[in-house]
């Protein structure tokens, strides 16, 4: 009897019921730290003793050339002169309300001093990474101790940081008031979160970090956008599709270039010829590694379709720039038919971009967000139409003065303001 119960549902005459197990979700990959504990002892030691090395030697009070005017727009959290250094600017300001000893200018200083110091010990963090990988990828030391491997990559890390700590230039910017130690710090922070994202390339965030800190490097000294290229070619070594887009977006910059130069709008460029020059050689290049990587890359129809997708955005990115400098009477055409093919392919590389966007079906009704993104459209929409409306002179109502006796206008959403008028 115990036999027969035991008997499947199917042998007395009836189906079992069939239940649908749901598959559980992908385990997200874990990715183990990149940096070791050893290479933070290498960071910590490296940038305490460097630290400790400026800090006895500090200037303590205001030195030559810039120093009165950039203490100033500390202790105000003010503007200095351009690029305005803003965020610097705030770093040094919590220095002289954070230190309340001495005067203002030695406050600064130490600002300086602590951003040395973090930036050396940056260095010897990436040195000491950076040398285990080069022992990993050499035969003859795979096998090595590991007591050796550390001790060999804390040499590398702490001469890397020292060296660059307290060479003669380095030295003297970090003991007085001045940016360059804050620029150093931003820029090898740039460089340690794009060794993080190599390392992990699905963990984007860490290249988000990488070209915000880019971004600030930017506010500290314009010098700093030379390094461009060589972070577009390492992201292009990482990930080669997302280095084809960029070195597109340098083609489509460079053309757009030459186009304000053949109009007179570039006049730094007529006074500088070895920097056209330098212009033109980086142009070509990057349209010569976009045309490469598009050929090793584009394997498939979707990637085409993402490339004609990335070139409509591009040509709409533009076509809006100009339509706020036609608005916004930074450009004036004469010539009514380029205008009217300027604004055929602009707003239909508009239209065309967007259709995909509005027919998607990623948001469902349910979604949340739904009805902000429409909003989001709706309003994008009526700005451009806006613009377009006021850049081919259909909407008088919009290029009316407010205030005549100021000078004050609307053309579009783009409001001028001129006084004395």
């Amino acid at each position: 009897m115990s036999a027969e119960k035991l008997k499947p549902t199917k042998a007395q005459g009836r189906s079992a019921p069939s239940q649908t197990v749901p598959s559980p979700p992908p385990a997200r990959p874990i990715t183990p730290p990149l940096f070791r504990k050893i290479d933070w002892l290498t960071f910590g030691v490296t940038a305490l003793l460097v630290f400790i090395g400026y800090y006895l030697t500090l200037a303590p009070d205001l030195t030559l050339e810039d120093s009165g005017e950039l203490a100033t727009g500390s202790f105000y959290a003010g503007v200095p002169h351009p690029p305005g250094y803003p965020v610097w600017t705030l770093f040094t300001w919590l220095f002289t309300v954070l230190a309340p000893v001495s005067n203002i200018a030695w406050r600064v200083a130490l600002a300086s001093a602590v951003a040395g110091a973090l930036a050396c010990g940056l260095i010897a963090l990436v040195a000491s990474r950076g040398s285990s990988m080069i022992l990993e990828g050499i035969e003859e030391f795979k096998t090595i101790d590991r007591r050796w491997e550390n001790a060999l990559c804390v040499l590398a890390g702490y001469v890397a940081g020292m060296l660059i700590g307290f060479n003669g230039f380095m030295w003297s910017q970090a003991v007085i008031v001045e940016v360059y130690p804050f620029s150093l710090l931003s820029f090898v922070g740039v460089l340690a979160c794009l060794l993080r994202w190599i390392y992990a390339p699905h963990q984007m965030r860490y290249l988000y970090w990488a070209m915000f800190l880019f971004g600030v490097c930017f506010t500290n000294h314009m010098t700093l956008i030379v390094a461009a290229m060589g972070i577009e070619v390492a992201i292009a070594a990482a990930q080669p599709r997302l280095g084809r887009d960029l070195f597109l977006g340098n083609s489509i910059i460079f053309l757009t270039g030459l186009m304000a130069k053949a109009n007179s709008m570039l006049p730094g460029f007529e006074n500088n010829k070895p920097l056209f020059a330098i212009y033109i050689v980086i142009g070509a290049g990057s349209i010569a590694a976009w045309a490469w990587m598009a050929v090793m890359t584009m394997k498939k129809y979707e990637d085409w379709v993402a490339l004609g997708r990335d070139m409509l955005m591009c040509v709409a990115v533009v076509y809006l720039a100009f339509l706020v400098a036609v608005v916004s009477g930074v450009i004036h055409v004469s010539d009514s038919s380029l205008l009217f093919l300027a604004h055929l392919a602009g707003f239909g590389a508009l239209v065309i971009f967007s259709i995909p966007s509005l027919t998607s079906k990623r948001g469902s009704p349910a979604d949340p967000l739904a009805t902000w993104r429409n909003v989001v459209l709706g309003l994008t929409a009526l700005y451009i139409l806006t613009l377009f409306s006021t850049a081919v002179g259909k909407t008088p109502w919009f290029n009316k003065s407010l205030w005549p006796d100021c000078g004050c206008s609307a053309r579009g959403f783009i409001f001028t303001c001129r006084w004395p008028p």
